[in-house]
């Protein structure tokens, strides 16, 4: 059976993805309304109720906006540390199902691995996942200061990488944030520059990796353009010049990537 991976919506207005692996389905994030979400999800030929495991990197808004209506509407089942979900004042009798987890211990969802692992971002206990199942690999961090050695280890390797390119540097220093905002966004447990999304990509890129998505693009410290040249400059610097790259779209989803 095909794994599948489709962004349904990524920036600073909310973020979810599908990854399917067959019959198992992990949506990773809800940060779109939960209507948003069902509505995303039939758009690409997914049911709501059929998502195997509701995945949470971590407790903002723009990641768990529809993550108590969603679960509880559709009766999907929740995974996320115990501090993410006190961060949101929330408790396990506010979803269908909860699963707790910390990061650097794996579990099972349907026939995937999934691999939690820390990353660097102002939140109570912030993660990426490495998810395994049908000899396929797909990495996601989204949100993060900056690339850690565990990072850089648990996304070598894999065939789909999904990462935050945020913010052009320039365009965040003379853009109309205001200064605390500014260091909050650069600083290292705010959001990956292009340049360093770049750098990420190009560290971890092997001959096993497919495709590469460029996620949570700032409305307006960046754009598209920006965000493609600094990540395929880098790439074709490291010698992978044939890797498929998608820049994840704000308000529809992204066209899929099939494995």
């Amino acid at each position: 059976m095909a794994v599948r991976v489709v962004p349904l919506g990524s920036g600073s207005k909310g973020n979810a993805t599908l990854v399917e692996f067959g019959p198992t389905r992990i949506l990773v994030d809800a940060g779109l309304s939960a209507k948003d979400i069902a509505q995303r999800l039939e758009a690409v030929g997914i049911a709501p109720s059929s998502i195997t495991c509701l995945l949470l990197t971590h407790e903002h808004h723009d990641h768990s906006r529809g993550l108590e209506r969603f679960s509880i509407k559709h009766k999907v089942p929740v995974a996320c540390p115990p501090e993410t979900l006190e961060a949101m004042n929330l408790s396990y009798v506010h979803v269908a199902r909860w699963h707790a987890f910390q990061p650097g211990h794996r579990f099972e969802v349907g026939d995937v691995t999934v691999d939690p692992f820390h990353v660097p971002h102002d939140a109570a206990r912030p993660v990426g996942f490495l998810l395994r199942g049908q000899g396929v690999k797909i990495g996601i961090a989204t949100d993060l200061g900056h690339a850690t050695t565990l990072v850089v280890e648990r996304l070598r390797g894999c065939n789909v990488v999904m990462v935050e390119a945020n913010h052009d540097d320039a365009m965040l220093r003379d853009g109309p944030y205001p200064w605390h905002l500014k260091q909050r966004v650069g600083g290292n447990h705010g959001h990956l520059s292009n340049d360093e999304a770049a750098a990420l990509v190009a560290a971890v890129a092997t001959d096993e990796c497919r495709a590469v998505i460029l996620a949570h693009l700032s409305d307006q410290n960046n754009t598209p353009a920006l965000a493609r040249k600094a990540a395929s400059m880098a790439l074709a610097d490291a010698g992978h010049t044939r890797l498929d790259m998608r820049i994840a779209r704000r308000s529809r989803p992204t066209p899929e990537i099939v494995l």
